[in-house]
């Protein structure tokens, strides 16, 4: 029997899409653009893009029901939670599958459960997307994990089941384990100047969102080195910058924009760090 979400939150509906012909000129003069056609909303008329004639359209819900058969299929996986958000009128789609059965424990008391992340989209912001996530329990917050562990990225052009998704599913949990390694490495490693400024640099949060982040990591420090740096270890840093993602935010869009940064930012915590004394 296939496996049903235990939880789904769907912010607004599915749009109803269409290729529709796409033409140039006034009334007398119209002419027809052969080697292009429209995404278009037939319900309300909104045009997603233009894209060449040979443009192979994945639908939200094909792209859904691809992932969903790979994960029903794959075993230890289990029950799972899914959430479904959208943006610029149903154009892109961002959708979470949280694995609540599956635990991992980082240090003691500090447990993640795998996600998988679904994007998609229309207007051509952003090319069919599955890549591994992860949810910290203990503050109920999202962590990104790096492209190295599991990033599939493809353009619209070619058929959906031929592009390696089932593959990628059932090595979700080998890839997230060994993601759980690096950051149990990551807690008894500290936090550099060098490493702050760098991954600060990259994700480019502005002046209060740079404020914000500096309070919360000196409260959560067990106090300051000679320079007056903040002693706190890159699994602690790294959860701070994914919370202010999750929480701070002000569309999925800039939610996946953060998270792109922060996946080019992981960079810079797997440089060797000195072990944390004690």
């Amino acid at each position: 029997m296939a496996r049903k979400p235990l939880q789904e939150v769907i912010q607004v509906r599915f749009p109803k899409v269409t290729e529709q012909p796409v033409a140039w000129g006034g009334i007398r003069k119209r002419k027809q653009a052969d080697g292009f056609k429209a995404i278009v909303d037939s319900e309300t008329g909104k045009v997603f893009s233009i894209v060449s004639k040979d443009y192979r359209l994945i639908r939200h819900e094909a792209a859904i029901e691809e992932i969903e058969a790979a994960i029903h299929q794959t075993n230890g996986l289990g029950p799972y939670e899914a959430r479904t958000a959208f943006y610029n009128d149903g154009g892109r789609i961002r959708r979470v599958y949280r694995f609540v059965g599956v635990s991992y424990e980082v240090k003691p008391g500090d447990f993640v459960n795998p996600e998988l992340r679904l994007l998609n989209s229309y207007d051509l912001a952003w090319p069919l997307v599955v890549d591994l996530g992860a949810y910290r329990q203990i503050c109920s917050n999202g962590l990104v994990i790096g492209t190295i562990f599991l990033q599939l990225r493809k353009r619209h052009v070619t058929e959906l089941n031929r592009i390696g998704l089932w593959e990628s599913v059932t090595t979700a949990l080998e890839r997230f384990e060994k993601a759980t390694l690096v950051w149990k490495d990551w807690a008894q490693r500290p936090l550099t100047q060098k490493t702050f400024s760098r991954v600060m640099g990259i994700m480019d949060f502005g002046i209060n969102g740079t404020k914000e982040i500096e309070g919360r990591i000196r409260s959560e420090a067990e106090g300051h080195d000679t320079s007056g740096f903040p002693i706190v270890n890159l699994w602690a840093f790294f959860n701070v910058v994914c919370w202010y993602c999750t929480n701070r935010s002000l569309s999925v869009n800039h939610l996946v924009t953060m998270e792109e940064r922060l996946k080019k930012a992981t960079r810079h915590f797997t440089r060797r760090q000195p072990t944390l004394a004690g």
